[in-house]
């Protein structure tokens, strides 16, 4: 299988949120796939570089008002992340689990998702999206 992982962000956020939700959501991928990170490198003078991705993460962009029906729409994929509006609101790690606990997940609003799996599900998803500009 072919795996493939996306991000896709509401297209309306700042570029800093963009940015910064894009990362968040890189990080949690590479905590769930750790075989995605490939191995340190070193320089040619012998500075070791840490390993970056070793597969393509596109991001792109969608109407906010998409996401959630396209989180919903990935249920079957082996990897499913998203940034919630509770992440953004919450001032701590504890604070944002009690938010997200507190309601079931149509109470939340998807700002950023990560979606992973067999390329050709991935692209029936969103293959319609276009890059984030």
């Amino acid at each position: 299988m072919s795996f493939k992982p996306v991000v896709i962000l509401a297209e309306d956020l700042p570029v800093g949120l963009k940015a910064n939700f894009a990362a968040v959501l890189g990080m949690s991928l590479g905590q769930l796939r750790p075989e995605l990170v490939g191995a340190a490198t070193p320089t040619q003078d012998g500075v070791p570089l840490s390993g970056i991705t070793s597969v393509a993460l596109p991001v792109l962009g969608a109407p906010a008002a998409d996401l959630p029906e396209l989180f919903l729409s990935a249920v079957d994929l082996p990897v499913r992340l998203a940034y919630m509006r509770s992440a953004f609101e919450a001032r701590d790690y504890a604070d944002y689990t009690a938010r997200i606990a507190a309601a079931p997940l149509a109470g939340h609003a998807p700002q950023a998702i990560l979606i992973g799996g067999p390329r050709k599900a991935v692209d029936r998803l969103c293959g319609r999206l276009p890059l984030l500009r």
